[in-house]
């Protein structure tokens, strides 16, 4: 897909301000980016706060303000790349072969082939070389390689994944996901965390494309006879529920009861279920934005891919290259010894900064001027040998360039860095200017909405524009934005709905509480510590009128119930044996008031 067609699919894109006069919120700190554009030049910047406050669109806006439309000629970004050893299955003419990148490196950047040298990194243009992607139904397809390119730097990633794999990459690597409304998402490798969903190759699919070499026969062995074997056909309950809510209606059966009974005490179910659901959809209701469930559902369904877990993330040292490819019209390619779908993306190491700095700072300056700009994202998440390294490349390039590093927590930020920069603070954005973009957004599209829906999206994102724009957008696509349907489409249940189940147990009946929260589960596709987090919101709310002891007491219990779950107990035991609590809670405390 285009990166135009992105931005006309992607409201968080479509909508971005472009100059900083467009900038929602954050006047303090436009007024003094705007001082910047009076003057034509200005100092090294450090933008700092949470996500989706608006810091790497205030940088792009600052450079089109500098610049103009063509601004990104003028502004340095940096690219993402895998380590050597990262196994990637290519075609190279019509030999198949499953090969390292090292590999692909004494090929391609031997004596020979035409290299050009460009920032700091390599680039070879492979004409011969294929690589695995996937196409819109979700069908595994070769994909020809445009370029490869390796460069160095100081530190790698190495994600731990379901079934004893790994994949090592660069932290500001995007890696695609699966989210919990059930659509695909690209993910930095920093942001990933434990209970994350990767898409890949299914293991019968993936050896029906190649003869395994020696090396890697037995290591996969040892892969595909563990657990990730028998998961391959699972997919988690959570976001099939949340594609299936909104056309429901067009299902020939009782879906609900049907992932309730086929469903793992896990939360995932199979494949085969998702096809008889499939099969049981009336495809002549499915009109309008109802097809871009269905077509997910599809995708999701494919007989080539399956889902995998992401068990932990560990930081490693690196002095090697790192590499990656370009696959024009798909940009998304398999890599790993269990090969998952990876995105191009952005690089911070040091060597790479520094090789890009000193051939982006010789290119011609724009004519009005004086420098030219390198935004250096995630600055935070380098190490402190790379910042120094950094600090000394700021000094090095003033005359010419100018840093802009975005990071979320400055703490992490060297003094020497800190003292070189123009620190600009971005807080939250208030409630009513999110909720009035969010309304102009609405009118634009011509989309129905009530302002508790905006202010109810407000309160999911906590100040985050961009996690608000996207929880519209995706209510958007089941019609009118009301509060019920944001509910629906983030997975989280009404807190009125979880209110009534704390108060039935309260009051002493189990099994109609017990009810509600399978209700809830199925309904939502909550998962047992989503559940939690919601009951732990709730027992601190004016609405339910329980004595502070009470509360007290709730809290603790749920404190232990959450622990468990996180060390692996079963969820339907533990979440029963807390609603049990709650009644033997309720009894005693004779105080107890019904909610409203």
């Amino acid at each position: 897909m285009s990166s135009k067609t992105l931005t006309e699919l992607l409201w968080v894109e479509k909508y971005r301000p472009k100059s900083l006069s467009e900038m929602v919120n954050q006047e303090d700190v436009v007024k003094r980016l705007q001082q910047f554009i009076k003057e034509r030049n200005m100092p090294h910047l450090l933008f700092a706060g949470p996500p989706g406050t608006g810091k790497t669109t205030a940088a792009h806006a600052l450079a089109h303000d500098f610049y103009g439309p063509d601004y990104r000629m003028y502004m340095l970004e940096l690219n993402a790349s895998v380590s050597p050893n990262t196994p990637i299955l290519v075609k190279i003419y019509d030999d198949v072969r499953l090969l390292t990148f090292a590999d692909l490196d004494r090929i391609y950047f031997s004596e020979g082939h035409n290299v050009i040298t460009l920032g700091g990194s390599e680039y070879v243009i492979p004409h011969d070389l294929n690589t695995l992607s996937v196409g819109t139904d979700g069908r595994i397809r070769w994909a020809r390689v445009s370029y490869l390119v390796r460069h160095r730097t100081t530190y790698i990633l190495k994600v731990l994944i379901q079934g004893g794999s790994v994949i090592e990459l660069t932290g500001n690597h995007s890696i695609i996901s699966l989210d919990d409304s059930g659509f695909l998402k690209e993910k930095k490798a920093s942001s990933l965390k434990p209970g994350d969903y990767l898409i890949s190759i299914k293991p019968e699919v993936w050896s029906n494309y190649v003869v395994l070499d020696r090396r890697y026969r037995d290591y996969l062995n040892i892969i595909y006879d563990s657990d990730l074997i028998s998961t391959n056909n699972i997919i988690p309950l959570r976001p099939i529920v949340n594609l299936l809510k909104p056309i429901g209606r067009d299902i020939r059966t009782d879906w609900e009861s049907l992932i309730i009974s086929k469903s793992n005490s896990e939360g995932y179910v199979s494949r085969d279920v998702m096809l008889e659901l499939i099969d049981s959809i009336d495809v002549k209701g499915i009109e309008g934005s109802k097809k871009l469930f269905y077509n997910q559902l599809r995708w999701l369904a494919s007989p080539d891919l399956q889902v995998l877990r992401v068990e932990g993330v560990e930081v490693l040292s690196n002095e090697c290259y790192v590499y990656d490819v370009s696959v024009p019209d798909h940009e998304v390619f398999f890599a790993g010894i269990t090969p998952v779908l990876l995105h191009n993306s952005d690089e911070r190491g040091i060597d790479v900064i520094r090789g890009k700095v000193k051939e982006f700072s010789r290119s011609k300056l724009p004519t009005n001027i004086p420098f030219k700009i390198v935004l250096l994202d995630e600055a935070d998440n380098m190490t402190a040998d790379a910042q120094q390294a950094l600090r000394r490349l700021m000094e090095m390039y003033v005359e010419v360039t100018r840093f802009i590093l975005i990071a979320n927590y400055p703490s992490k930020i060297i003094e020497p860095i800190q003292s070189r920069c123009a620190v600009f603070r971005f807080v939250p954005i208030k409630k009513e200017d999110v909720v009035s973009r969010l309304r102009w957004i609405c009118g634009n599209e011509g989309i129905k909405c009530n302002v508790e829906a905006l202010e109810v999206i407000y309160d999911i994102s906590e100040g985050d524009m961009r996690k608000a724009i996207n929880i519209l957008q995706a209510s958007a696509s089941l019609g009118e934005v009301t509060v019920s349907n944001v509910y629906k489409v983030v997975g989280l249940a009404h807190p009125r709905e979880v209110r009534e189940m704390i108060q039935l147990a309260l009051d002493g009946k189990f099994l109609e509480a017990r009810d509600k929260l399978r209700e809830l589960m199925v309904t939502y596709g909550l998962s047992g510590v989503d559940i939690l987090r919601q009951m732990h919101r709730e027992i601190f709310s004016t609405e339910l009128k329980i004595p502070e002891a009470l509360r007290v007491e709730i809290a603790d219990y749920l404190g232990e119930i959450q622990f468990r779950l996180v060390e692996g107990a079963d969820e339907e035991i533990q979440l029963s044996t807390l609603l049990a609590k709650l009644v033997l809670l309720g009894k005693a405390a004779k105080t107890v008031k019904p909610s409203k």
